[in-house]
């Protein structure tokens, strides 16, 4: 180090003045006289260049702190800017990531609408999963085996779509997809009849012949069955002391959309195929309103088998298989032992017994379609004993099955009318088809007595025509 910078490092460790009055010293220009006089020992000076040279020392350490200091704040200003702008790219790529997401997202649900049934409908919708079911009990009944949606729509020839349209449950809106309308009932007020339309027609012939075809119904129901008709159920109970008759309330509106639905599960399907299945099937009853001047088709009631769709007399008479079973085994063991049939929503019973205990009987036939979750109506019960008139299904029953009598003159009276009156002018005063009227008798006649219905055809050869 030369003499410069030595002298240069103790200007600043000790001051200038400091390192000015030490060289004076040791160039002599200041001796002990000099300092005898200003009263100032060597001591003195040394202490005082010591004193600089430490303050000189504290305000390098300072300097150096300062520096460090500004540095540090320097430091921390740009980590906190860099900070800054991380955040503020973090929270762009986060905010295109959640785009990204949501569009992925609504690409993947429209992907499984396109192959699944989500949901259905408020109310209906509890129970759709597509996993389990038993597809060996579909095999051995010999019915469709389907696990999805997607499965079951092309069973249909129809798209998911489609079949989600067709199954949404909706309390209030504007598509109904049944044509609805009252007919009179013999016994007084009117039955609401829903007729599905095209599509849901289309939807339930198919349930019709590749499931429900393929189930039988209990041997004691006779209704809505091939090859049996009201004279089957009327024959079983010709010749019998008693005949009690019962009907049952509200029959396919009491089988709701649950039961419809848990009938398909028994039978073996998962709970979404059998909830689309039962949801195709039952229907509300419902009314169109007008609200706002806007059209709006309103449920007024649970789901139920509506009366019109092909589905729901098979189905009727299968989820009432249980209820048969128990009722021909409550009229089996009793002492009277009845004989049991249900023509669709009438149960008839009848017995040789000469003193059965009927009060008693129709309270236990009550019972059991309750637990059964059917519902006697026991303002329209009969009981017909013999030798007085005893009809079943609206038949007479004796030694034989017979058409009423009162039925028979109508007939004869409308045959009669149209061969002396014309067909166009009875036609007229019916409101209808006189011809098809007259072959419709003809038809119910040759069901119940064929024979004379041949004495009538041959008597009156234009209804073979």
């Amino acid at each position: 180090m030369s003499s410069l910078e030595k002298l240069l490092q103790r200007v600043s460790e000790i001051g200038r003045a400091g390192a000015i009055l030490e060289e004076m010293i040791k160039m002599g220009f200041i001796d002990d006289n000099d300092l005898r006089t200003h009263k100032i020992s060597r001591a003195d000076v040394k202490n005082a260049l010591e004193k600089s040279f430490q303050i000189g020392k504290e305000i390098l350490s300072l300097e150096e702190q300062m520096r460090k200091r500004q540095n540090y704040e320097y430091l921390i200003r740009e980590i906190r800017n860099e900070r800054i702008k991380q955040v503020k790219t973090e929270r762009e790529e986060r905010k295109i990531q959640r785009v990204l997401d949501s569009e992925r997202r609504q690409a993947e649900w429209k992907e499984r609408l396109k192959t699944e049934a989500i949901y259905l409908g408020e109310g209906v919708s509890s129970k759709l999963q597509f996993t389990g079911g038993d597809d060996s009990a579909l095999s051995s009944r010999s019915l469709p085996i389907v696990h999805s949606a997607r499965e079951l729509a092309d069973s249909m020839n129809c798209t998911v779509d489609d079949l989600v349209w067709l199954c949404y449950e909706r309390d209030v809106g504007e598509v109904d997809h049944y044509s609805r309308f009252e007919i009179p009932k013999r016994s007084g007020g009117n039955r609401l009849i829903s007729s599905p339309k095209p599509k849901m027609r289309q939807a339930q012939i198919w349930i019709q012949e590749n499931i429900l075809s393929n189930l039988q119904p209990s041997e004691y129901a006779t209704a809505f069955r091939p090859d049996l008709s009201i004279v089957d159920n009327a024959k079983k109970h010709c010749e019998k002391t008693i005949i009690v008759k019962l009907d049952l309330k509200d029959f396919f509106p009491t089988i709701t959309f649950p039961r419809v639905r848990g009938y398909f599960e028994f039978l073996g399907y998962n709970s979404g195929i059998a909830s689309i299945l039962a949801l195709l099937c039952t229907d509300a009853p419902r009314v169109r309103v007008t609200f706002r001047g806007e059209a709006q088709i309103v449920a007024t009631g649970p789901r139920g088998l509506p009366q019109g769709a092909c589905t729901s007399p098979a189905l009727a008479n299968l989820i009432a298989s249980r209820l048969d079973a128990r009722l021909a085994g409550l009229a089996m063991t009793r002492s009277e032992r009845w004989i049991y049939t249900r023509y669709a929503d009438d149960l008839t019973f009848s017995t040789d017994s000469k003193e059965p205990e009927v009060g008693t009987f129709i309270s236990a036939v009550s019972k059991v379609a309750n637990d059964e979750k059917f519902q006697v109506n026991l303002k329209k019960t009969r009981v017909m004993r013999a030798p007085h008139r005893q009809a079943v299904t609206g038949l007479l029953v004796g030694t034989e099955v017979r058409i009423p009598k009162v039925t028979i003159r109508k007939m004869r009276a409308l045959f009669h009318r149209i061969e002396v009156q014309g067909k166009d002018i009875v036609s007229v005063e019916l409101g209808k088809d006189a011809l098809l009227v007259a072959r419709g008798y003809l038809s119910y006649l040759h069901m119940v007595q064929p024979k004379l219905a041949r004495k009538y055809r041959n008597k009156h050869s234009w209804l073979a025509e």
